[in-house]
């Protein structure tokens, strides 16, 4: 069974690589983008599945010496892993945070071959370089400083995800109230749902819903552009144009 120390060690790249894996996806989604993004589910500049992954391979594949199968392998369990990830947020918020669809060679829009690709030749360069560097380099610090500094960072990121979690919990529950005022508004108007009338009310409401978003509701949102509710994919598009015109609007 590992010590406490081993543990600390472990948890003290987990967070390296968390952090890795976040400059990583804000590069990758500020191109894509063409804008500069703050990528990541929690506040913090770290992104945790990043983290288990780089642990998954450490653990699992530290032994492979050919670079070619350690290349499959590490696609596979890093793929795996994206594919729990993705079923267990959507089960969790209602939501699905990211997808594929748009990519080749995609599974259900939750992985993509391109994505495993990416996976394979990062977890290449991570067993055979990146973590002998960094495992080196935490060996070296004094035990008593290692100490506080792990109880710390494990702290700080607990505390991020209760924050985060809290705050986004009740975003369902407003597409949900969202979606019944749309809906009263269409009934109440009959037909006429393209009128005037209609389409300032519809605006009215999701203007009054965008009043009640909290910091990490808004964060998320941005941070996932992809993001999509389960159960009210339209309303939660829709909003999130209403949200960011009018948050373009009032940067200039």
């Amino acid at each position: 069974m590992p010590d406490l120390i081993t543990i600390e060690k472990y948890f003290a790249v987990f967070v390296i690589y968390c952090v890795i894996g976040w400059v990583y996806e804000c590069i990758v989604e500020s191109i894509r983008q063409k804008k500069v993004v703050n990528r990541g589910f929690l506040n913090g500049p770290y992104i945790p599945i990043y983290g288990f992954g780089a642990l998954i391979d450490i653990v699992c594949l530290g032994w492979c010496k050919n670079p070619v199968i350690l290349f499959v392998l590490s696609a596979f369990l890093c793929c795996t892993l994206e594919y729990i990830t993705s079923v267990v947020m959507e089960k969790l918020f209602n939501a699905r945070w990211w997808d594929y669809y748009d990519f080749k060679f995609n599974l259900n829009g939750r992985i993509c071959l391109l994505g495993a690709f990416a996976f394979g030749t990062l977890s290449v360069m991570l067993v055979k370089f990146i973590h002998p560097f960094f495992w080196n380099l935490i060996e070296n610090i004094p035990g008593a400083v290692f100490n506080i500094l792990c109880l710390t960072l494990f702290l700080l990121i607990l505390t991020d995800v209760i924050i985060t979690v809290a705050g986004f919990s009740s975003f369902d529950g407003k597409l949900k109230e969202l979606s019944l005022s749309i809906n009263a508004i269409k009934d109440n108007l009959d037909t006429k749902v393209n009128s005037s009338a209609a389409v300032e009310k519809i605006s009215s409401a999701y203007t009054k819903v965008i009043g009640t978003l909290n910091h990490q509701q808004i964060r998320l949102l941005r941070s996932f552009p992809r993001l999509k509710s389960i159960k009210y994919g339209n309303i939660s598009d829709e909003l999130k144009k209403f949200l960011f015109k009018n948050k373009d609007k009032d940067d200039q």
